[in-house]
This record gives structure tokens, sequence and C-alpha cells, in this order.
């Protein structure tokens, strides 16, 4: 299975209680902590073992909770978990890799942040295959990384991205963070306009292009917040990239050659190829520098240079 075989899981919200009921249905013995009554009882209801806090037996301390109380929750389970490998999944890493040092749990921490999720939130949106097959970033650092990739690897099917913080969050910006901004965006456009008739219109684009906007403010905040010193400058280079659509209205040729140059790139963004091969040293793999691909192939891990 893996090196972890008590785990903890704090904060037991969408991601969270997704990661517990996984690790549950594999057969390892997980523990929720959650300040909340309510998350405890619904955990407990789904067959997981609950605490008010976090036990001090534990080998691999798994921490879901928002961003804002991430520094708070770091220092506690530096002190209450004193063996246990510290992961949080949080969507920015530097900011968390930070908080961890401070904490002194730089030789046991690991940064992890699952790219998968939904518009939901909470327990009760939770599910054991929520962040099965996925992509999972894991972030380089002084802790013991190659047992938080072969988890993601093993516990969850996953491709492990294996990068350092800064460029995570560099990613994500691109990626993630931006387009919460877009759909935001769009929809308090919407709202502004107060077009009734376009309420009822809205199909599918605009649904697609809104889904993750409009409804848990403080989450989203905490995200592009903790992220700004990344997301500015994307958000700069999309501004700029819009004021050229909007000249192009005027010029339906320099629109039309636009539209179709990233026709013609879409699929290595969306598809991008890898070049896998047998990983027989996962450390050795782990040492190179750059951006790595890890997953379970069929004669056992395999890995791929992020950029072939």
């Amino acid at each position: 299975m893996t090196v972890f075989e008590r785990v903890a899981v704090v904060g037991a919200g969408l991601i969270g209680g997704s990661v517990a009921r996984r690790l549950h249905a594999r057969g390892v013995d997980v523990v929720v902590v959650d300040p909340d009554a309510g998350t405890r009882a619904a955990a407990s209801a789904a067959g997981l073992a609950v605490a008010d806090a976090l036990p001090a037996d534990r080998d691999l301390v798994v921490l879901a909770t928002p961003l804002d109380a991430l520094a708070t929750v770091l220092a506690d389970a530096a002190v209450a978990a004193p063996d246990a490998v510290v992961v949080d999944v949080g969507s920015v890493k530097v900011a968390a890799a930070r908080a961890a040092a401070a904490a002194g749990l730089a030789g046991r921490y690991v940064g992890a942040h699952p790219m998968a999720g939904t518009e939901q939130s909470g327990f009760e949106h939770s599910y054991p295959d929520l962040l099965v097959g996925v992509r999972w970033a894991v972030a380089r650092g002084d802790g013991p990384v190659a047992d938080v990739v072969r988890l993601v690897v093993e516990a969850f099917g996953a491709t492990a991205v294996v990068l350092d913080a800064e460029e995570h969050d560099r990613a994500v910006g691109l990626v993630s963070h931006a387009p919460h901004v877009l759909a935001n965006a769009l929809l308090e456009l919407a709202e502004r306009a107060a077009e009734p008739t376009a309420s009822h219109l809205a199909a599918g684009s605009f649904r697609d292009g809104t889904r993750v906007a409009g409804r848990n403010a403080e989450r989203t905040r905490n995200m592009l917040a903790d992220n700004a010193g990344a997301l500015a400058g994307v958000l700069d280079d999309l501004v700029a990239l819009l004021a050229h659509y909007r000249r192009e209205l005027a010029d339906p040729d320099a629109l039309g050659a636009r539209l179709q140059a990233v026709v013609d790139g879409a699929a290595a963004v969306r598809r991008p190829d890898a070049d896998w091969r047998a990983c027989p040293d996962l450390d050795l793999v782990l040492s190179a520098p750059g951006p790595v691909l890890v997953r379970a192939g069929a004669g056992g891990l395999e890995w791929a240079p992020a950029q072939p």
C-alpha cells in the first residue's frame, strides 16, 4: 500500500472529506479532525473515525483547512503530531511552505495540491473517487517528497506533477486562479447588466464559464489573495489580451487569424504529450532539475519530464 498506515485528515470539507473517504476505503486507519460538530457527525455517519483534536500517534497528517487558517493549523500539527509527515492540499504552495518552515516543519512537510474539485463545498459533497485518477501537484522541499508521491500515485491512481512551489503557483495562477477571476467577472457583468432576457437565454457556454463563480466568496478570496504575487502578472497579460480582442472586433481578418492561432495551439495545452519511461529509482528522478511527472505503469512506476 503506502508507507503511511495511520492518517489524520484535518478539515473534512470537499477535498479533505474525499481524501479521508478514499484512504478509509483502501483500508487505511484514518481519523477525521474538524472543528465543526456537524461535519464530525456527518463523517462519523459515513463510517469514519472522528476526533476533536489531532491524535499524537499519526504518521501522516493531511491538512485540508481554509488557506487563512493554514499557518495556525501547521503550527498546531507540529506540536500535536511530533513524528508525523504533514501534507497540506491547498491551492497555493509558496505561502504554505513559508508557514510550514515558520512552524519548524520543513523537514517533515510536503505541499500537495489535487487538481480536481467541484463548485460545491462541505463534507456532504465529498466522495471517495473525487481525487482519483487526476493530476496531483507535489512541491519539492526538504520533506519526504518521494513518500508523498508514492501515496498519491498508489492510493489515488494519480499522476504526480513534481515541481517547485514557485512553479506551482505560477501554473495554477494561469490555469486555475485566473479562470476563477474570469468566472466571477463574467457573472458580475451579467448581474450588473440587469438584463432579464439574457438570464433566460443563458446556456452551456455561460453555465460552464461561470460554474465556479458566485458560491464561496471567502474561499475564493483566500485563494486569489494568497497567490497574488503570481496571479497579478497573469491578470495583467489577460487584460492586455482582451484589449486585442476588443480592437480586432473592427478587423475581422485579424480576429479570425487570432482565433485560428488559438485553435492550432489548443491540443498542446489540453492534451500535452509525455515521454514516459521506467522509473527504477524514484529518489534519483526527483533529484533532477525541472518538473517531472510520475505515474503507475504496467511494470511499476513510470516518469516523464513535464516538457518533452
